[in-house]
């Protein structure tokens, strides 16, 4: 029981393993000197993925704050969509939250001192909110940040966010100790509002500087089972307060490149066939008169023919790659030879193919009871008798790739 028990076990978690499919990570680094510039995880020439990968494309170092940016023409957000950060930060500053840091004054507190350490509660409000929005206008400024450039800043910030709200807190919690005070209400309102402002002032600086994510990942592309050679898309910047395009940014679209799987494609050109029609002539035989010497006509070795071929291939990241073909042609005698063979293919846009291999097809011989260099008595059509054979042979040709690189756009689907 347990032998088949961990059979059982080692089945299931195998085919799950087997079954995973992994994310190949397409990088665009946007910062300086090289924006735009664009790697992958491997170090192969071309920037490729494996054909039974997911891609996805990951945007970094951007400005999330002083440009949109687009992958065609949809929109990629920056922000994070994360919020348990956010709501630690939130939820740190809650009234239940703050009673720790809360003790109840020995002596009664005055009233008059309430006031001024509101007063001065409010000043400090302003001054860290001003602070904060120097620091996001002089970030907007920029072409690309980092976290490094606010990260300290903002745990800055709202460490004194955090810290003015105990305090308002605590003044609150003063307050209650006076509420038969004449002046209670119109404090209490006063401090209220004061509490008010400094939930703002943490709002104000969770929105500015914990929303921004700036390693942001599209969701991964299944190109499983595609007959495509690439995955193409082009990124855009616009900016965000005028709306225009920055032309002169990534003007060229990028290709991913895929490797691995089957491919197939339909090339066309001219082929050099050791499979022809051959030709024959006559010569009166001076010894035995009325008779004819049957000759045969030197065509040399090779005739040509127009055909097509369909060429497989493994995708590989290189200029040459090798195919197995097999197609048709038709010769200068208008007749068919069927063609099967091996190739290299050159070139990624534009593909040229070298190939070589079998060929096969019918093609006239002289007849069974005839010979070359027999004399015979031909009659008087002086008709040499022929007959058609199926022969085999080799060939070789040169070819152009008929199909266009077949892509995958992120906007248009397979072109």
């Amino acid at each position: 029981m347990k032998t088949t028990t961990f059979i059982l076990n080692f089945l299931f978690f195998g085919i799950i393993g087997y079954s995973q499919i992994e994310t190949k990570i397409i990088t665009v680094d946007l910062s300086k000197p090289h924006e735009g510039s664009i790697s992958s995880t491997n170090n192969f020439k071309w920037l490729s993925a494996k054909s039974k990968e997911m891609i996805s494309i990951q945007l970094v170092n951007g400005n999330p704050l002083k440009y949109d940016y687009k992958i065609d023409t949809k929109n990629i957000s920056l922000h994070n969509n994360d919020e348990s950060e956010v709501s630690e930060i939130k939820k740190s500053v809650a009234d239940n939250n703050l009673k720790q840091f809360y003790k109840a004054k020995l002596t009664t507190p005055l009233l008059q001192n309430i006031i001024d350490s509101n007063s001065k509660l409010i000043t400090a409000i302003n001054s860290l909110n001003a602070t904060v929005d120097v620091t996001y206008e002089i970030l907007k400024l920029k072409n690309t940040i980092s976290k490094d450039d606010f990260e300290n800043d903002r745990e800055s910030y709202i460490d004194k966010a955090k810290n003015n709200s105990i305090l308002i807190f605590e003044l609150i919690m003063d307050l209650e100790q006076l509420k038969g005070d004449t002046k209670y209400s119109t404090v209490n309102k006063m401090l209220h509002e004061t509490k008010e402002k400094a939930e703002k002032s943490i709002n104000n600086i969770i929105n500015k500087f914990y929303t921004i994510d700036l390693d942001i990942y599209t969701l991964p592309i299944d190109i499983q089972g595609q007959n495509i050679d690439a995955i193409e898309f082009k990124l855009q910047r616009f900016d965000k307060e005028t709306k225009e395009e920055d032309v002169n940014f990534a003007s060229k679209p990028y290709n991913i490149w895929i490797k691995g799987g089957l491919k197939i494609d339909v090339s066309a050109g001219i082929f050099f066939s050791s499979v022809y029609d051959h030709e024959f002539d006559k010569k009166d035989d001076l010894n035995t008169p009325g008779n004819k010497i049957i000759t045969l006509k030197n065509r040399g070795d090779y005739d040509f023919a127009f055909g097509s071929t369909v060429n497989t291939y493994i995708r590989m990241n290189s200029w040459v790659v090798p195919s197995i073909n097999f197609g048709a042609a038709l010769t200068a005698n208008q007749k068919f030879q069927f063609l099967l063979g091996v190739g290299a293919i050159l070139g990624k846009q534009e593909r040229i193919i070298f190939t070589t291999g079998l060929a096969m097809g019918k093609v006239e011989r002289i007849a069974d009871s005839y010979s070359v260099g027999g004399s015979y008595n031909l009659g008087d059509s002086g008709t040499i008798p022929t007959q058609t054979q199926f022969k085999f042979g080799h060939f070789f040709g040169i070819t152009y790739n008929l199909s266009k690189v077949k892509k995958i756009s992120l906007e248009k689907g397979i072109e």
